[in-house]
């Protein structure tokens, strides 16, 4: 037996013994994406005269298959030329838009819908008719059926609609569920990615959500889950940081909940990005015990993020005249710029 064909078996033994269900082909247009379904597993002699088993009947194309079956889903226009468009706008700063989005905001036949704490710096940038949800604390509901009526007012005049929202949509922005309701609407909405505040709040003030010795694993979680309640914590591990967003308006009782059922230490840095990328960005600095007070003091409101570990003083200096730890409102320890 030739050399490639040895190889040939071999690879053929190794594939067929990782599943006895499946194995991958090992002929000369062998690809990753052709798997051969079948348990029949050919033998030394057939490979050395030149019969891989493989039967062509059976191999799939995995190139052409996608996590979301296009056959059952709705046209990504309507008759009429409607059409919508799903955009993450990042954290606040127009610099850290995709260019998608700059081009898309800057179509003057666009009617944009936005959400309300999308920055007034993106909002600037919208040529064309926009609407802004009001979606307040204790009315989300209401809004987020407005958005819907406006949304299904614009597909019906003929209208590429752009759903403008924080952050990037499908990071506890509801955007999954929107794109199921534009799907009964009868459309399938383009969806542009954003730079989520998760992890760009923590860098624009200045906190490295893993450092090496201090955190190794990082959790995002929401301040609030479906009907207003409180979603299930995780529990305290030192190198650990976890980034809460959507929590400032009960950072009291979430600061209270991490130490009684979580076991975080009373004295856990917290750090909040307020505005995170614009001129108006805050960054407060306390502990599970002081942080709420500090948040009322300094009046901090949405958008905001919380970020509870070690990681918050990583970067932080220490006064240089007490030598005591920084607490309160503090200025970015270094130049994260973009």
């Amino acid at each position: 037996m030739s050399y490639n064909k040895t190889y040939t078996f071999l690879a053929a033994l190794l594939a067929a013994s990782i599943s006895t269900s499946a194995f991958i082909a090992p002929s000369p247009s062998f690809t990753a994406n052709n798997i051969i379904l079948g348990t029949t597993k050919p033998s030394l002699e057939a490979y050395s005269n030149g019969d891989t088993g493989i039967n062509a009947s059976k191999i799939v194309d995995k190139s052409l298959q996608s996590n979301v079956s296009k056959q059952n889903l709705p046209p990504s226009s309507m008759p009429n030329g409607g059409r919508i468009t799903m955009v993450g706008s990042g954290p606040g700063d127009p610099d850290l838009l995709t260019m998608a989005a700059h081009k898309i905001l800057a179509d003057p036949d666009a009617l944009v819908i936005s959400d309300r704490l999308v920055s007034k710096e993106i909002v600037d940038l919208i040529q064309g008719e926009y609407k802004v949800a009001r979606k307040l604390p204790g009315c989300a509901d209401a809004a987020q059926e407005e958005i819907h009526r406006w949304c299904k007012e614009g597909l019906d005049a003929g209208k590429h609609v752009v759903r403008l929202k924080i952050g990037d949509p499908f990071v506890f922005g509801r955007g999954g569920e929107e794109v199921l309701t534009f799907r009964e609407f009868g459309v399938e909405p383009k969806v542009i990615p954003g730079v989520s505040a998760a992890f760009s709040a923590p860098l624009l003030g200045s906190i490295p959500v893993t450092h090496r010795g201090v955190s190794n694993q990082v959790v995002m979680c929401t301040g609030y889950g479906r009907n207003g309640t409180s979603p299930d914590l995780i529990q305290y591990h030192k190198e650990q940081t976890i980034v809460f967003l959507m929590a400032v308006g009960r950072l009291r009782e979430l600061c209270q909940r991490l130490i009684d059922m979580a076991g975080y230490p009373s004295k856990t840095p917290v750090a909040i990005i307020q505005d995170a990328g614009c001129p108006t960005q805050r960054t407060v600095v306390g502990d599970m015990e002081t942080i709420a007070d500090l948040a009322e003091e300094y009046q901090v409101k949405p958008p905001s993020t919380i970020i509870v570990g070690e990681v918050v003083r990583v970067l932080l200096e220490d006064n240089s005249e007490t030598k005591e730890q920084v607490v309160g409102l503090v200025q970015n320890m270094t130049a994260a710029e973009v």
